[in-house]
């Protein structure tokens, strides 16, 4: 080590000297350095010349400087020279020149407050450490906490986080940050938000343990670990906070300019709330106990608005208001009482007025009696043996006993606010693991040094040999890993120093002992520690000026403590005249606090009693026996036992200038502090040993410049860096191997780094002078060619000169034209010549190259020709070959099944045909009946012949008594015109009812469909009825025929029969007017023939169709066009060969025409026996009028014309009825034959399933019956596969088969087969979406089906707007009957989730990759920026190159998902917005890895990340994806990475880059300058100065104060409306979709 320090002091090398002012100087070496002598000379960095002395015989030569490359490294470790110069350097320009207030220190963070406001601290910077190595990124509180969290996860081992450091250095803070990290990426399993709680804790306890001090306006008077309870799934579940020696003195006195508790103040100036007038408060001015310091007053802190803030924070853990009044009553007792006048008595004596206010007010709000308290406040107790004597104060003592109980108050009241914290923090259950976070004070030396200074070191004495055995404990595990031979490594061990001050007769314990004495003072004590220890212990000094005073030899430095106080302080005594007092109080909270049991105060799990000096001593109160000393100590042994069961993590906080001046840097008070809190200790420690550590690759990526091209041959990597260190370091205990990392001695690492910048700069100095060679000999060419050039021209006028005269210039010029004219007939008679040749040449060439390209073209096509019928001709052969086979097997198969069918067939037929002939029978016996009819009216034609004959003969027998009763006729005739009116009454009655009987026949009729089932149920019922009805119409004819005889009998009674004519004309009339009704209906009968014979003719060539569809069937199972083309007529010949399918056709056929000539002959029956009703209807209307008119002329008639006219009225009725019957026997008929024709149908499906021949007008619609519906979804939905869907279908084909289906359940307006089956669609979709929630094939192929359907359900809704683009078929294929804009918008907000799911798995895939493709790897080949690393980059799980993730593996991700996408036919605009997020997100992640790994900010890495975007630029070209904005995203991270290559020097350089980073912050541009790092010595190292006046330039922008960019920002999704071409009618569902059930329409 000697030899090479000794070869480094060489000329230009710099070295560390000491400086009264900076701690240490750097110069630069002006002469080499020989052995043996004693001046070193030097010149420093301001120019002066400097002989600096050294001594020859120890050698002791000053430390050396790392290299500039080394300078600002994360990791101090990773520096080559380990000594306290290059820490204090490195320190200092990371965080003056860099801003960057943490960095590494092996395992300890170095954190430098900054007393400014950075951004640095936001949950944007938290997601970015989240799940990070801790070497990945810049060093930061966020990472220690990372580290602690992660190896908590892993090994399930308790961690702890030790954060120290003196007051004003940012402990707290620190710590605070620390829990708010976990808080963050561990939220609680309960609903109670645990974390909140947690991090709420911290305002309470800064509020009633933080003062202001000299140092710090928020200092943390008292130490607390905090632990951090997580369960199984390592969420926070618990806290709990422990406290440690709170500075309970502060409550009473403060030091000039300090403040008391922050409370104090907060309590104060919210005292005009009307719920504090009963405090009575005032400014805090006015209050002894808070007005020692002379401010009271804070600059930029609010009192009034963090008292707010502290209420609001207690009720979020649980203490109600009446708790928190009760705790500020307390606190407004405790200024009362120092506000208590204390009045001296003479010498002895001393007393409180009994009218003091204070007294009063402080009685009343603890509920105490003023009396007691003012003699307690004057009196004690003495207890003696024998009795107990009452002994007045005097004013000193009294004083001191108010302060005392000022203290204890709010000692005790600072346990019980802890408590009730870690009573609202407590959780039910097991913890799993838990992390504890300690915020404890650091090494104190001040001019006054007194017991608390004294606890405050011994504890730091403690934690100082944890952290010496933890560092020692990882240097062996890291060495005993790397098979490293482990030499023993020397380092202080303060175990002496402790046992000083704990061990048996140590310092406490003399002290309890003195304290114990009744009359123990500080003199005696401290003449003990001398007789024991002075001359004895090397670490125990007595002082020679001062008396009383002792010191002590810390492991940090030499500390004097003042003896004044320690007894005091230690025995920490309230006198129990007082403490009865308190005890009687009524305000529960302050009783309870002076109780016999004293309760746990959150700081000690057990309490340790501690036996009397002398038995016969009784103690004032038992809870003082244990004096302060032996509490801290006890519970500092416990804090060690917890501390040494957990993993620690050590965070060393630095205060960098008293002044509290933002990123000053005084390096006095630094260098003194990092020895104090270890640092150096740790660097000490790692250069003893092997503090420079570079992996394999590593140590090759950097320094292959040094390997020769036989080392590079070498294949295996490790053994290139074996052989390359033989000749690069001759000697071999300066390095050692182990498996996975080379160990470096201190030194060795700046000496490769010289080795190889001296590499360079040869490589460099050669190619300058190469290239400034080849600069200068192309200057001197020119230059030698101009030369000549004007040489010839001066040589030439030379020459004119000496020939020039008149006849010479007549000549020359006259030559010259001449010259010029022959000169050109030469040229163009040449150019003439080459121009015909030349044409000619390129006729025949043309000619030729024409000729060889027909003959060309010709033997190609030949050869196309010959081919395509060679092909043709194979494929043909192997096509019949193939299509015989299959042909072969359908048949057999078909016929089987055909055979079976046409039995089926056939028995229907037989069944129709029975039902037939029975129609038949009923038919014939209904002409019978008709024919009866006919024979009866026949009878009553001869009756009326015979009638008339013998109304002839009595009409002369009639005239006669006619006389006689004409004066009956008179009367007769005004009987008969009341009976007329009676009549005419009853004609309207009847009018009415017939009305109301067509209304409700009519109404009957409406609802005849719906109630056809219950007519079938009640049809036996009214066929009865209609029994009953003829019945008593048979009766009624019996009745009739009898009425018929007598009135016979008295034709003469004139008088009946007039009455009996006239009424009968009525009647006659009446059935005139039904009559034409009838032919109406008779007409309407004949229509409906028409109309039967019409669909008999549609349904005969159906039928002919059915049996040609069923004939293709059996043919193959073919398309129609497609069967006509590849079957020929050999073919056709090869399937009629057995005969049994003809024959089996022939049959149906004939089946067939049986059906159509029974149904025709039975139509014309029908048709026949209806012609003759009718005939006979027009007979009967004739003879009716006839008789009318008849009856009118005459005047008179017969009661047997009236009984004849009344039976063939009602005959008439009885036809009407029948021809009722007809048309619902044709019905019936009807609806048979529709049966058949279906069974037909279904029978031609079972057989073939396949298409018909004759190609249908298909309606773009599908049936699915309310049973199918679930085997839809499922088949469709949850088990579709998007990898096993055929390849060539039709993109989003579920969607459209799922419209269809709507479409379908429109068309028939069922709302209801509607409804289900959109909430079965949207279901099915959200079910499979959230089973498949991280499968980026099935959100990516539902989300493309789900917007498709969507524009589905927009393009056919029938509104303009989405209608302008559809073709005519597809505006009459618009749904008619239902409204679904609702399902739009429910299916809208659907495809919204399913994209976001979908960009979180695509982000969560790609995130993996984006750091090491974009900044880690190397795509620019050559260009390398793998510098030197700490132990906190080795100890990472570093990755080797060839496991790393490129830029081509983001590329080739990136392609998966743009060609998944295009696969599933998702929208190019839905595409684009993927595919911009995507490119925001690798922008993002990049960047904000930028700004926090100072490692990347080089020019190097900036050239690397511009190579990587256009890489991704070219992507974008490549899929046409340039108007998807994407590239705008990547414009921030391209401004960076431009920034990083700029030029960074003048007024001009700042200007061009405030103008160009228009993307970047003002604060984003700031870091990446500040994290400027150069990756060898060509490049420079970026000037303070021009950072400032880049950010004095920014200051205008207003930008805001953000860093980090939020990578979780998601872009808002649009789905723009795409009308699809697509034509519902030509979509084909193929069979892997399993849809057989869905019938198409």
């Amino acid at each position: 080590m000697e030899n090479m320090t000794l070869f480094t002091l060489l000329q230009y090398n710099s070295v560390w000297i000491p400086d009264p002012d900076e701690v240490w100087q750097s110069a630069e070496i002006t002469k080499d350095y020989k052995s043996g002598s004693d001046v070193l000379f030097l010149q420093l960095e301001d120019g002066t010349e400097l002989e600096y002395p050294v001594d020859p015989v120890k050698t002791l030569l000053p430390p050396l400087r790392n290299p500039d490359i080394l300078v600002g490294e994360n990791d101090l470790t990773a520096l080559s020279y380990l000594h306290e110069p290059a820490v204090l350097h490195n320190l200092k320009v990371r965080f003056v020149d860099s801003k960057l207030i943490y960095t590494y220190c092996g395992i300890i963070l170095v954190a430098i407050n900054p007393y400014k406001e950075i951004p640095i601290y936001g949950d944007a910077i938290i997601r970015a450490y989240s799940g990070q190595n801790m070497g990945d990124m810049d060093p930061h509180i966020f990472a220690v906490a990372e580290e602690a969290y992660k190896q908590m996860a892993r090994k399930n081992r308790n961690q702890s986080i030790i954060v120290s450091g003196e007051s004003g250095a940012g402990k707290t803070v620190s710590a605070r940050y620390a829990m708010r990290y976990f808080a963050t990426v561990s939220k609680s399993s309960s609903k109670a938000c645990v974390e909140d709680k947690v991090l709420a804790s911290n305002p309470i306890t800064e509020a009633i343990g933080n003062a202001k001090t000299t140092r710090n306006d928020n200092s943390s008077r008292f130490g607390k670990y905090t632990e951090i309870s997580f369960d199984n799934r390592y969420r926070i579940i618990g806290a709990n906070m422990r406290t440690y020696l709170l500075e309970k003195s502060r409550v009473v006195f403060q030091a000039e300019n300090e403040r008391n508790y922050h409370i104090f103040y907060q309590l104060c100036a919210s005292a005009d709330r009307p719920e504090f007038k009963h405090l009575k408060l005032d400014a805090a001015e006015n209050f002894n106990y808070v007005n020692f310091g002379g401010n009271s007053v804070i600059d930029g802190v609010d009192d009034r608005a963090d008292f707010t803030e502290t209420q609001k924070t207690l009720l979020l853990l649980g203490l109600n208001e009446d708790f928190q009044m009760d705790i500020f009553t307390v606190l407004a007792g405790v200024l009362h009482l120092g506000n208590v006048e204390i009045r001296a008595v003479g010498d002895e004596k001393s007393s409180v007025k009994h009218d003091d206010n204070h007294l009063k007010i402080f009685s009343r709000l603890l509920e105490i009696k003023p009396e007691e308290m003012a003699h307690g406040l004057c009196h004690r107790k003495i207890a003696t043996t024998s009795d107990t004597v009452i002994k007045p104060m005097t004013k000193f003592q009294a004083i001191n006993a108010r302060d005392a109980l000022a203290k204890h108050i709010y000692a005790h009241l600072f346990s019980c606010i802890v408590d009730n914290i870690n009573l609202t923090l407590q959780f039910s259950g097991k913890k799993h693991t838990f992390i504890g976070v300690l915020d404890i004070y650091g090494f104190e030396t001040f001019d006054v040094n007194s017991f608390e200074q004294f606890c405050i070191n011994y504890a730091n004495e403690k934690l100082q040999q944890q952290f010496n055995l933890h560092v020692f404990k990882l240097e062996q595990d890291e060495y005993m890993k790397e098979d490293i031979p482990w030499a023993l490594i020397e380092f202080n061990d303060n175990q002496p120093c402790i046992d000083l001050i704990e061990a048996k007769m140590g310092i406490l314990q003399l002290l309890d002992e003195e304290c114990l004495l009744p009359q123990g003072t500080e003199e005696n004590w401290l003449q003990k520690l001398v007789n024991n220890y002075e001359n004895k212990n090397p670490l125990f000094e007595k002082p020679r000026m001062l008396s009383k005073a002792f010191i002590i030899l810390h492991f940090a430095d030499k500390v004097q403590y003042e003896c004044e106080g320690f007894l005091e302080k230690n025995r920490d005594t309230l006198y129990e005249e007082l403490i009865n007092v308190l005890k009687k109080s009524k305000l529960h909270l302050l009783a309870n606090f002076f109780q016999e049991n004293e309760p746990s105060t959150g700081n000690l799990k057990a309490h340790i009693k501690v036996r009397p000096a002398r038995p016969g001593f009784k103690s004032f109160n038992k809870q003082h026996r244990t004096t302060v000393g032996s509490k801290f100590r006890n519970s500092l042994h416990l804090l060690m036992e917890t501390l040494n069961a957990t993993t620690p993590h050590y965070v060393r906080c630095i205060k960098p200038n008293d002044s509290k001046l933002p990123f000053e840097y005084d390096s006095k008070r630094v260098v003194q502090q990092l020895r104090a809190c270890g640092v150096l200790e740790t660097i000490r420690i790692s250069a003893q040993s092997y503090p420079s550590r570079w992996t394999y690759f590593e140590f090759f990526s950097r320094y292959r410049i040094l390997m020769s091209e036989q080392e590079l041959a070498i294949s295996d990597k490790k053994q290139i860096c074996k052989e390359v260190l033989k000749h690069l370091i001759q000697d071999p205990n300066q390095y050692e191997f182990g498996k996975t990392k080379i160990f470096f001695r201190a030194g060795q690492v700046a000496y490769l780094e010289k080795l190889r910048a001296d590499k360079l700069r040869t490589a460099s100095v050669t190619i300058q002078k190469n290239l400034r060679c080849w600069i200068q000999r192309k200057k001197f060419l020119e230059m030698k060619r101009a030369a000549i050039i004007i040489q010839q021209y001066v040589r030439g006028q030379r020459t004119i000169r000496h020939v020039l005269n008149a006849t010479t210039l007549k000549q020359a010029w006259a030559a010259v034209i001449i010259q010029k004219h022959w000169r050109r007939v030469l040229v163009w008679r040449l150019y003439q010549l080459i121009l015909v040749a030349t044409i000619t040449i390129q006729s025949h060439a043309r000619g030729w190259q024409a000729r060889r390209q027909y003959k060309k073209m010709l033997k190609d096509q030949k050869a196309l020709v010959i081919q395509k019928h060679v092909r043709a001709w194979l494929v043909r052969r192997r096509y019949q070959s193939i299509r015989r086979f299959v042909l072969n097997i359908q048949l057999s198969f078909r016929v089987k099944q055909l055979h079976k069918k046409l039995d089926e067939q056939s028995k229907e037929n037989k069944g129709l045909l029975e039902r037939l002939t029975h129609l038949s029978t009923i038919h014939s016996a209904d002409v019978s009946k008709y024919h009866k009819l006919e024979d009866e009216l026949q009878k009553t034609v001869k009756q009326r012949k015979i009638i008339e004959e013998q109304v002839k003969k009595s009409k002369g027998q009639t005239e006669q008594t006619l006389s006689d009763f004409r004066k009956q006729t008179l009367s007769l005739q005004a009987q008969n015109q009341k009976l007329e009116k009676q009549h005419q009454e009853q004609t309207q009655e009847m009018k009415g009812k017939m009305e109301e009987i067509t209304q409700q026949h009519l109404g009957d009729l409406e609802r005849e469909e719906r109630q056809r089932r219950k007519l079938e149920n009640n049809f036996q019922s009214q066929k009865e009825n209609y029994e009953k009805q003829i019945k008593a119409l048979i009766d009624e004819v019996t009745h009739l025929q009898k009425e018929r005889i007598q009135l016979q009998d008295q034709v003469q009674e004139e008088c009946l029969v007039n009455d009996g004519l006239r009424k009968d004309v009525a009647e006659l009339a009446n059935e005139a007017l039904v009559i034409p009704k009838l032919r109406g209906d008779i007409a309407t009968l004949e229509m409906k023939s028409q109309d039967l014979e019409m669909c008999l003719q549609k349904q005969r060539k159906e039928m002919r169709e059915k049996v040609e569809e069923i004939t293709k069937q059996l043919l193959g199972g073919l398309e129609g066009e497609e069967l006509r083309k590849r079957l020929s007529p050999e073919d056709m010949e090869q399937l009629n060969e057995d005969g049994e399918l003809w024959l089996a056709y022939e049959g149906l056929k004939r089946a067939t025409r049986v059906m159509e000539t029974h149904i025709q002959s039975q139509k014309e029956s029908y048709e026949k026996e209806i012609d003759e009703l009718s005939l006979r209807i027009d007979q009967l209307c004739e003879d009716t009028t006839h008789l009318h008119q008849k009856f009118q002329a005459e005047n008179s008639t017969n009661e047997n014309v009236r009984q004849e006219l009344t039976r063939l009225a009602k005959e008439n009725l009885d036809l009407v009825e029948r021809l009722e019957q007809k048309e619902n026997q044709i019905r019936k008929l009807q609806s048979q034959i529709k049966s058949l024709t279906k069974a037909i149908g279904k029978g031609n499906q079972t057989n073939g399933k396949v298409s018909p021949v004759v190609k249908k007008e298909y309606l773009g619609m599908l049936e699915c019956k309310s049973e199918d519906e679930e085997k839809l979804i499922k088949n469709l939905v949850l088990d579709l596969k998007p990898r096993g869907v055929v390849v060539n279908m039709i993109p989003v084909l579920p969607a459209n088969i799922l419209f269809m289906c709507v479409r379908y359940a429109d068309d028939i307006n069922d709302a209801e087969m509607l409804k289900s089956l959109m909430n079965s669609l949207l279901g099915g979709i959200k079910k499979v979406t959230k089973n498949h929630n991280e499968d980026f094939e099935i959100l990516s192929f539902w989300l493309s089906n789900s917007v498709h359907f969507l524009n589905c359900l927009k393009q056919y809704s029938g509104e303009e707007e989405f209608m302008k683009h559809n073709t005519p078929q597809q505006n009459n294929q618009c749904l008619r009957n239902f409204d679904l804009s609702e399902y739009r918008q429910i299916l809208s907000d659907l495809a919204i989730h399913i994209y976001q799911q979908l960009i979180q798995v695509m982000e969560d895939d790609l995130q993996p990759m984006i750091v090491p493709g974009m900044l880690e790897h190397e795509s620019l080949q050559g260009i390398s920026s793998m510098k030197p690393t700490g132990l906190r980059k080795r100890s990472s799980s570093y990755r080797e190159e060839i496991s790393k993730y490129t830029i081509s593996s983001i590329l080739q991700q990136l392609s998966y998902y743009f060609t998944t996408m295009c696969q599933h036919g998702m929208d190019t605009d839905l595409s684009k917005q993927s595919v911009k997020q995507l490119f925001f997100l690798i922008g993002a992640i990049t960047l904000n890895n930028l700004f926090l790994r100072k490692d990347m900010c080089s020019c190097r890495k900036g050239m690397q990340i511009r190579c990587n975007i256009s890489y991704l630029e070219e992507w974008l070209k490549e899929k046409n994806m340039q108007s998807s904005n994407a590239k705008e995203t990547l414009e921030p991270l391209s401004q960076a990475a431009w920034l990083l290559q700029v030029n960074k020097t003048t007024d001009d350089d700042a200007k061009e880059i405030c103008e160009r980073c228009s993307s970047l912050s003002a604060v984003q541009i700031i870091k990446i300058l500040n994290s400027y790092t150069p990756i060898d010595d060509f490049e420079k190292r970026l000037a303070p100065s021009f950072v400032r006046k880049v950010q004095s330039q920014l200051n205008s922008r207003g930008d805001g104060s953000t860093l980090i960019i939020d990578a979780k920002y998601h872009f808002q999704v649009t789905f723009p409306f795409t009308p699809s071409p697509q034509a519902l009618e030509a979509i084909q569902i193929p069979s892997s979709f399993k849809l057989n059930f869905l019938t198409r329409i």
